[in-house]
């Protein structure tokens, strides 16, 4: 359910009705199971996204909710077929550049959105595609479009190549080209695709390595309007053609549908204030505040988080879409790891350390603490984590205490699902007073980019004796993923 602002009204009405896997028709699917409270998702090794597309024609820069967001679709800018672009961007778009340093402020990335439904008219991205030339201009065009407004990638939104003509193995080619040309920069690609079907074969599984995540537009589908069955068959599908964990985001409405189109969740609450609590109202169907929940869980179990169609269509306050899927995210992450007890979905992995997790003295905050007795070169107190998810989060606290002798010798580092290298930091640059001492406690407090930590879920944090043999006992009080 993609459209660009610059088609009419009446002419939208038309091209929603048709908009899904194949757009001349709806699939069925069954309703979704009944609302669980409180849903939990075990967070899969992944990293953790929420994507928000923007429209390039509606809503307020200084209204977008960037802490809530990961990454933000500036939605759209369509191709030539000669391999130019053309859009309301293109003329020097002030709205795009405050986007892009308020997001960045917030440290959340900006994408631009290529394509879009378009009025269902793809014969642009039909002849760019298929010669070699406009392409080159193509990706030259983009890349050039990148660098001006600071962005940090692209999304492609051509959302029905035709399977069975040549449009498949040039968009194949396409999205190889311009995977060269971004990442070789340090730039993001990714692309909406749709929910599964007919179509879906038109996006060649080869591209599922040129590309950092596919949204799947598992909307404007199923019956009634994008059920929780029709994001499970969606999942299904992808996942059955290959499509990594890693890289899938689960696309979720921020707006209803009737027989004879669509209406922002915005304008359904308006007008009946039970609205958040259901998922139909006023003859329109949509995805109230239990199935976003459902949904939500459902995109951590399967995926790396969700794509919403589009921000400004969401409500503020309790009602919001957005402030539900935030609330599972937090919910899977539990930032708190050990306070009186290892939190939820924590283990104690410890290796040449004798580890207490009951200690009554001394206890700086509750009525417990950690006791670490390292008892050979590098022993570590090593707490796991299935994938402990750090969007939203910026540092690594805990309180340290050096028992009877101080003066330890730690270090800490994290390990993530990406099997990247992360940095060991010394426990004594990052105390307070410079060192661990005896008989006090001490708070320690490291900036996650010191750790290395980007957006991939954490796995596991340690402690670790860094002197070459056994230590004093130590211990730690209130460790805790702070924002």
């Amino acid at each position: 359910m993609r459209w660009n602002g610059s088609f009419l009204a009446a002419a939208l009405l038309a091209a929603l009705a048709a908009c899904s896997d194949a757009p001349t028709s709806a699939l069925p699917d069954g309703a979704p199971p009944p609302a669980a409270a409180g849903p939990r998702a075990t967070m899969n090794p992944t990293t953790s996204r929420v994507v928000g597309y923007f429209p390039t024609w509606a809503g307020a820069v200084d209204s977008v909710p960037y802490s809530k967001l990961t990454h933000i679709h500036y939605a759209f800018v369509d191709p030539t077929a000669a391999g130019g672009l053309t859009g309301v961007a293109m003329s020097g778009d002030a709205r795009l550049d405050s986007l892009v340093q308020r997001a960045h402020a917030a440290g959340v990335k900006v994408l631009i959105a290529v394509g879009g439904w378009s009025g269902g008219n793809d014969t642009p991205f039909v002849q760019m595609a298929a010669s070699s030339t406009a392409r080159a201009a193509f990706v030259a065009r983009l890349d050039t479009f990148v660098t001006n407004y600071g962005l940090d990638g692209v999304d492609i939104d051509w959302e029905y190549p035709d399977p069975n003509t040549s449009e498949a193995t040039n968009y194949a080619t396409l999205m190889s080209e311009l995977s060269t040309a971004m990442h070789g920069r340090g730039k993001l690609l990714t692309a909406a695709v749709v929910a599964k079907g007919w179509y879906g074969p038109g996006i060649p599984s080869q591209v599922f390595g040129y590309v950092d995540y596919m949204v799947l537009m598992a909307y404007d589908g199923g019956t009634p309007h994008s059920p929780y069955s029709y994001a499970v068959a969606s999942l299904d599908y992808w996942s059955g053609r290959g499509l990594p964990q890693s890289k899938t985001v689960l696309g979720v409405p921020f707006y209803g549908r009737d027989a004879n189109g669509e209406k922002p969740y915005r304008e359904i609450v308006a007008a009946d204030s039970d609205a958040p609590y259901a998922d139909a109202s006023g003859g329109y169907n949509y995805n109230g505040i239990a199935t976003m929940k459902q949904k939500t869980v459902l995109a951590l179990q399967r995926g790396t988080g969700v794509a919403i169609w589009e921000l400004t269509q969401d409500t503020r306050g309790s009602t919001s879409l957005l402030g539900a899927i935030v609330d599972v995210m937090n919910t899977a992450q539990s930032p708190a790891v050990y306070g009186d007890a290892l939190a939820s979905g924590w283990e104690d992995w410890s290796w040449d350390a004798t580890v207490g997790f009951a200690a009554t003295s001394p206890v700086q905050s509750g009525t417990r603490s950690i006791a670490v007795t390292p008892t050979a070169a590098w022993g570590a107190l090593y707490l796991h984590h299935d994938a402990f998810s750090p969007a939203g989060l910026a540092r690594l606290e805990f309180y340290i205490h050096g028992g009877t002798s101080g003066g330890q010798d730690l270090v800490v580092y994290v390990e993530d699902a990406s099997g990247a290298s992360h940095p060991q930091v010394a426990v004594g640059s990052y105390t307070a007073g410079g060192s661990v001492a005896a008989g006090t406690w001490r708070k320690v407090s490291i900036p996650l980019s010191a750790l290395g930590v980007t957006y991939h879920a954490i796995t596991e944090v340690a402690i670790m004796e860094d002197s070459g043999g056994a230590q004093p006992t130590f211990y730690v009080d209130g460790l805790q993923f702070v924002p």
